[in-house]
């Protein structure tokens, strides 16, 4: 009988002894708040790529939250980070149509810009990310003037401006060196027109001038050069204006390459 109560007493110490080693497992995050929180500490720390799978789990286990809708932006941002454009755009894109009426609905029409914006290319190439974020920077400045994300889209804005005026004047001086006079002048007047804050307009009016002259209307090109003097009396371009006013045969472009008149 005592071995038996002594067998007894192993066994329970045994047991004992298994249960104190076996490891702890780690508590599970199961809430909404908790998600987010771990979310925040990678996506804070650069780690946007062990950000993102917590995110997109926040998303589907809690699909309600309030936190799945900061989940949406903060997805944008990391994808952004990564210089994943494409994929970024598409975040703030469906944060601005699935939640119009929340705060930070700026903030996605700024970043929903900025992804284009990064994507511009040279002038000399194609154009389409200058003016999505032209329509996005300008959506912004219409519908929330007063975000405090405004004055840094405008920014962007007038450089995206820029950019497409560039556009326009390089099309222009190649029209130019091809001798398609009606084209060149039609690209210099849709720069002036479309940018004027973007451009240097007594530049652009020398070059309107000299492209219609070209074009065999000699005198509206001294018309339009010497209305040109007229308005920027204090302009370096004037003496070139007033040489080819006297002698329109100077109106034809040289050799060298045009130079692109742009801020």
């Amino acid at each position: 009988m005592k071995k038996y109560y002594l067998l007894l007493a192993l066994l329970c110490l045994l047991t004992a002894l298994g249960c104190a080693s076996a490891p702890v497992k780690p508590q599970q995050l199961t809430t909404d708040e908790e998600t987010f929180t771990k979310g925040m500490a990678q996506f804070r720390l650069g780690n946007y790529i062990e950000a993102i799978p917590i995110f997109e789990g926040l998303r589907e286990k809690f699909p309600m939250s309030p936190y799945a809708v900061l989940a949406e932006l903060r997805l944008g941002e990391c994808h952004y980070h990564k210089d994943e454009f494409i994929e970024a755009a598409h975040f703030f894109d469906n944060f601005r149509r699935l939640h119009p009426s929340n705060p930070q609905v700026a903030y996605s029409i700024y970043m929903r810009g900025m992804c284009a914006y990064q994507q511009i290319l040279s002038n000399d190439r194609d154009q389409t990310f200058a003016e999505e974020s032209v329509e996005q920077f300008q959506q912004l400045y219409e519908l929330f003037p007063q975000s405090p994300y405004t004055g840094k889209g405008l920014l962007r804005l007038a450089e995206a401006k820029r950019q497409l005026a560039g556009r326009e004047i390089f099309i222009g001086n190649f029209y130019m060196k091809k001798k398609d006079y009606a084209g060149a002048i039609e690209r210099y007047n849709r720069a002036l027109k479309r940018y004027p804050n973007q451009v240097k307009s007594d530049e652009l009016l020398l070059l309107i001038g000299k492209a219609t002259i070209c074009s065999g209307d000699e005198r509206r090109g001294k018309k339009i050069l010497e209305f040109m003097v007229k308005k920027y009396p204090d302009s370096i371009q004037v003496s070139d204006a007033k040489a080819v006013i006297e002698n329109p045969s100077k109106a034809f472009p040289k050799k060298k390459p045009l130079l692109q008149f742009v801020d």
